[in-house]
């Protein structure tokens, strides 16, 4: 029997190119130094010309190298019409059926152009393929990439722990939460040529429309996936904050136009944007009873904030003992505490600043390190 073949796809505008470039060299080293991984791989790289454009000649030398560099072209259009990550997508999947890597023995490992993979993840994703129990895999994201210790930083710590909600809820029936990747998946290609990314119009959260359709047609087709992957954060809390803004744009998306989203799958998400909502007016009650010395307030929230800022703390704490083996930058836990009330401040804005403001397809947030930034990245723990 032929092996199966996993397809690692980075699919991105591009213009972020040594990121890319990082990630796609960092499937390349590890392929080679972890035999017998029991599947056959290619490497693909869909970009956007504008993209391509800003950096011929790496993409180049990464073509030379065995990836596949695949460009969209600026005239191709899906049938409803859809814009942004989703066309590039798309485009990928009518390639991937046009050279037959398609079907049951074929695999597609998503990342974006920041994820980077590592041995275990390697070997995750052999497992998962060997065990053909799921079409969809899912894992858990660390971001210890570029770690610089600011507060947009030292926010994805909370991302990485909520991950294990999300794996648990993402694999019961229903899917009784909110939350999906778009990188750091694998799914067998033939559900993903089933189900496509085509929607009508810009579609800000691809990812959570693409969970949503592949549970309305496969049900409970989700599975854990071994192995971390390694990403990085936004370096800046305005880019931490458009980011925020087009999650919240994603989910008000999925409300809107997800005829396959069931009634009991739509009141989680809705209480899910509700509960980011709220985030917000309790911050302010809590400053006006501190200021205004009215403790009764406190008293009668105090049920369900205590839980929250234990909740938050929690997860920062255990994000923080997940990041702890792979990050260089030592800083204070002062600076930690204070980064992790600033980063946590943005996110409590961002659901809002998404109600005055409109996705914007040309969101792009730069994830490529300075050149003249030689900070070291990552040997120390995270923390005094």
């Amino acid at each position: 029997m032929t092996l199966p073949t996993v397809l690692f796809q980075i699919t991105a505008i591009g213009k972020n190119p040594r990121a890319l470039d990082t990630s796609a060299r960092s499937v390349l080293y590890w392929l080679r130094r972890t035999p017998r991984l029991g599947f056959r791989a290619e490497i693909w790289a869909v970009v956007e010309p504008e993209g391509y454009a800003t950096a011929p000649e790496l993409y180049e030398r990464l073509a030379a190298d065995g990836v596949r560099i695949v460009v969209v072209p600026a005239s191709y259009a899906t049938p409803l019409g859809t814009s942004g990550k989703a066309r590039a997508l798309e485009y990928a999947v009518e390639r991937r059926v046009a050279l037959r890597r398609s079907g049951p023995r074929t695999w597609v490992y998503h990342q974006d152009e920041e994820t980077v993979v590592g041995q275990d993840t390697l070997l995750g994703i052999a497992d998962f393929v060997a065990a053909d129990a799921r079409p969809v895999g899912a894992g858990i994201i660390l971001y210890p990439v570029d770690w610089t210790g600011s507060a947009s930083h030292i926010q994805e710590l909370t991302r990485s722990y909520d991950d294990l909600r999300v794996l648990d809820s993402m694999t019961l029936p229903g899917n009784p939460t909110a939350g999906f990747h778009g990188s750091h998946i694998l799914v067998r290609s033939n559900v993903e040529d089933a189900v496509g990314w085509d929607t009508v119009g810009y579609s800000p959260a691809e990812d959570l429309t693409f969970e949503i359709r592949v549970r309305a047609r496969f049900g409970s087709a989700f599975g854990v996936l071994k192995g971390f992957a390694y990403e990085k954060g936004a370096f800046s809390l305005r880019d931490q904050l458009r980011q925020r803004r087009r999650w919240m744009h994603g989910v008000l998306f999925a409300l809107r136009r997800a005829p396959e989203l069931s009634v009991r799958r739509r009141i989680a998400l809705g209480y899910s944007a509700l509960s980011w909502y709220a985030a917000l007016p309790s911050v302010l009650v809590l400053a006006a009873s501190v200021t205004l010395r009215y403790g009764p307030i406190l008293l009668g929230t105090s049920v369900f904030t205590g839980f929250i800022w234990v909740s938050m703390a929690t997860g920062y704490l255990e994000g923080y003992r997940l990041h702890a083996e792979y990050v260089r930058r030592r800083i204070s836990y002062s600076r930690l505490v204070g980064g992790a009330l600033l980063g946590a401040l943005v996110d409590v804005l961002a659901p809002w600043f998404a109600l005055v403001t409109r996705p914007s397809r040309g969101d792009f947030i730069p994830k490529d390190r300075p050149l003249e930034d030689s900070r070291p990245s990552a040997g120390r723990p995270l923390a005094d």
